[in-house]
């Protein structure tokens, strides 16, 4: 009976502990998620909240490396320190340390404290680690012009075999000092080897364009991540699917364009995450022919991307990023989708034209960074119409409870921002038991129509913001599932739909304006009948201004903007 009893009082313990780990793993890979995409500073901020002492579970160490790596990523070299120092101090017998160590010693190159970091690499066993060590210490030891500094480097640690090749290559580059020679001459015998050279530069320098766009064909490249290394025939569920999905796309619109007269010619590169694979693409000699890039998809290597099309005068098309980062000084480098502030900006303009005279709102959001900015660009807007916000909170928070908005306190509508397809019924059913039935803006992530039974929304209007809509009842989107079905036995995505309005639309561009791009975009005028999605809209802009705003009715979506 004691055992009994002793069982039923530790089983709330149990499940609340089961419950809490839940939540932090699905936390935690929402936070890798927006890593794995470039967002640093967003990751950042959700792994901070996982790296509190009050965590201690097999997935904090991760928490605390992506913490750091995302920070290095992004410059913040002391607080990427400060993180792996706390992670070196709280799980000492961590099983990647020696990761931890190779992101130590990369943080204290970067800082110029090249005698630490080569103490952070001396006892690595991984000989995968190993190799990577070794070619980090070759790109930051040739970078090191100060002789004097790299002798007495060498000095300090004489059986370091890179070091010792550094410090040759340094010598018969510069020096002509016979004792400097000799040295050289002792280090060449002792190590058996040659100088090893110069690294690639990574500078990005203007190409001839000669002829370009005179040619009489266009050149394509595409830039995204197809891990060709992980591919195996036949397989369908791979997670970078939408990179094959897209490229499918363009090469169906490839022939559609060369049915009216243009030539387009698809180069796919294998692009990850990494920027020395960009800085490596942009010195090579066929990717220079380049009149047209689409991608990467990372931030950092896009950045090297953009830059390279801003000093050759190439096209360039990034078609995730939602933040003006890339487009910002920049004439080169176009977005495919609008910018979040866009979005939110032209939500509230349709919110607005429903309610000429609405002067009160209320505001929810997720959990993630990107919800909580919406919300507040949001807020920004209204306020600045005059508007007053009468409630303004997470949607984590008990709704119920806690809203201040009723029959008393009623908004002309409510807004919601969220990345979680739960909140948008939480915030339904809040506002059905408060009787607003006032219409309510938001993402279309905040909802996951599949599971919502047909009386969930009581004839409420609600109005979605959604990039990636389909509307199938276009003839020119039967064609295309038709041709794809026939061409690759499934049905296609949204990215083979992207894939092929890129192609189609920036190809008939090019062609009609060439060098004169951006005066073409301002005076054209957009049509969306000939594209899958909703088309496109670059008049003074360099991100996309068509953003699709969508109504349920009857559990279907239907586009009102």
């Amino acid at each position: 009976m004691k055992k009994n009893t002793l069982l039923l009082l530790l089983f709330p313990v149990l499940l609340h502990a089961q419950t809490a780990n839940t939540a932090y793993e699905r936390d935690y890979k929402r936070a890798i998620g927006l890593f794995k995409m470039g967002d640093y500073v967003l990751a950042i901020n959700d792994l901070g909240v996982l790296t509190g002492r009050k965590y201690n579970n097999s997935i904090t160490p991760y928490a605390h490396y992506y913490y750091a790596l995302a920070s290095q990523r992004i410059g913040r070299f002391a607080e990427a320190k400060q993180m792996l120092q706390q992670l070196r101090e709280r799980f000492p017998d961590w099983t990647k340390m020696e990761d931890v160590n190779y992101l130590m010693a990369d943080l204290a190159f970067q800082e110029k404290q090249f005698g630490e970091g080569l103490d952070y690499l001396l006892n690595l066993t991984n000989p995968q680690i190993k190799r990577d060590a070794d070619a980090l210490k070759k790109y930051r030891f040739l970078a090191i012009k100060d002789l004097a500094y790299l002798k007495n480097l060498y000095q300090q640690y004489p059986n370091d075999r890179i070091l010792g090749i550094a410090l040759i290559d340094l010598i018969q580059q510069s020096a002509t000092n016979k004792a400097d020679l000799e040295l050289s001459d002792q280090l060449t015998n002792r190590f058996g080897v040659t100088p090893i050279s110069k690294p690639a530069s990574t500078t990005i320098t203007p190409i001839a364009s000669g002829g370009a766009f005179q040619k009489g064909y266009y050149n394509v490249s595409v830039l995204l991540p197809f891990k060709l290394d992980d591919f195996e025939e036949g397989q369908r569920a791979r997670a970078n699917q939408f990179a094959y999905d897209m490229y499918e796309g363009m090469k169906l619109a490839k022939t559609k364009l060369q049915q009216e007269g243009i030539l387009v010619n698809l180069f796919a590169y294998d692009l990850a995450n990494q920027p020395n694979d960009m800085t490596d693409l942009t010195n090579n000699s066929n990717f220079a022919q380049s009149d047209f890039v689409v991608g990467p998809l990372y931030i950092e290597p896009a950045k090297i991307a953009a830059d390279f099309a801003e000093a050759n005068k190439v096209y360039l098309l990034q078609p995730t990023a939602v933040t003006a980062e890339l487009i910002t000084n920049r004439t080169h480098t176009f977005l495919l989708q609008p910018t979040l502030e866009r979005q939110t900006s032209q939500l509230f303009d349709f919110a607005q034209s429903l309610q000429p005279t609405a002067k009160k709102i209320a505001i929810y959001y997720g959990a993630s960074r990107r919800d909580s900015t919406t919300a507040v660009w949001y807020r920004t807007k209204a306020t600045a119409a005059g508007m007053q916000v009468l409630d303004f909170r997470k949607t984590r928070e008990k709704l119920d409870s806690t809203a201040s908005i009723g029959d008393y306190n009623k908004p002309a509508h409510v807004a919601l921002f969220s990345s979680n397809d739960n909140d948008g019924l939480k915030v339904v059913n809040m506002l059905n038991k408060r009787r607003i039935n006032t219409p309510l803006m938001a993402t279309a992530t905040a909802f996951d129509l599949a599971r919502v039974s047909g009386t969930a929304f009581s004839g409420r209007p609600i109005y979605l913001i959604n990039n990636e809509y389909i509307d199938i009842s276009k003839p020119q989107v039967r064609d295309f599932q038709a041709q794809y079905m026939t061409k690759r036995n499934t049905v296609p995505s949204v990215y083979a739909m992207q894939g092929y309005d890129i192609v189609l639309f920036f190809g008939r561009m090019i062609h009609k304006h060439k060098t004169q791009l951006r005066a073409g975009l301002d005076t054209s005028n957009y049509s969306s009948d000939d594209y899958l999605l909703s088309g496109f809209n670059y008049q003074k802009s360099n991100d996309n201004q068509v953003v699709p705003i969508l109504k349920i009715e009857d559990l279907r979506l239907v586009q009102v903007r």
